[in-house]
């Protein structure tokens, strides 16, 4: 019979590591391996400390997933939307800066990983929807700046979205950062050319 000393105490509130580590354990799980993959056992597995702990943070795993779906729309808003205040420059030299934002690695995976996810789950499906019509919205703005009506604004932004994140489902290995610069500068000159 194991008896509870302050000391076992300290070291398991110190392996714990709170409830950061869990979210974090989760959403790189579910880049990497899908959302089937994000469970409680495979979790502490890899991070290396009991189920217990989690439950000291989490109600379930439930819980668990709506904090990663709470995590996904704060990090999309942060990389496109809370940036429009800081914009400056032209309309174009905004898109650039928009369009560029999402060029990553770390930005296309965890973006492809939620839209996987959101096949097969209405609440993420409909947070889904509400980024992407946020985003459309505004690149739809920014292409009437342009001069381009609200149709035209509508088709080019749909483009230019549709291919950003198009390129997840049509590169196998992702190219290289400058490689998907180019493309999207190219695309850009394209899309904000007038007819």
């Amino acid at each position: 019979m194991t008896t509870r000393t302050p000391g076992n105490s300290r070291k398991r509130q110190r392996r714990d590591r709170g409830p950061d580590k869990w979210l974090e354990a989760a959403v790189r799980t579910l880049i990497e391996d899908g959302i089937d993959a994000v469970r409680v056992d495979q979790l502490a597995a890899k991070l290396r400390i009991t189920r217990g702990s989690f439950y000291h943070h989490f109600k379930d795993r439930d819980d668990l997933l709506r904090a990663v779906l709470e995590h996904y729309v704060r990090v999309q808003q942060q990389r496109f939307v809370d940036m429009l205040p800081s914009l400056c420059g032209s309309p174009k030299d905004m898109l650039w800066t928009l369009w560029s934002a999402t060029a990553t690695q770390e930005f296309r995976d965890y973006d492809w990983a939620v839209r996987m996810w959101g096949i097969r789950n209405p609440r993420v499906a409909e947070a889904l929807r509400a980024i992407d019509e946020k985003r459309m919205e505004v690149l739809i703005g920014l292409f009437m700046e342009l001069g381009f009506n609200q149709d035209e604004a509508w088709i080019r932004a749909a483009l230019a979205y549709h291919g950003s994140l198009g390129d997840r489902a049509f590169f196998g290995a992702f190219p290289p950062m400058e490689k998907r610069l180019l493309w999207r500068r190219i695309a850009l000159e394209l899309l904000t050319r007038p007819t």
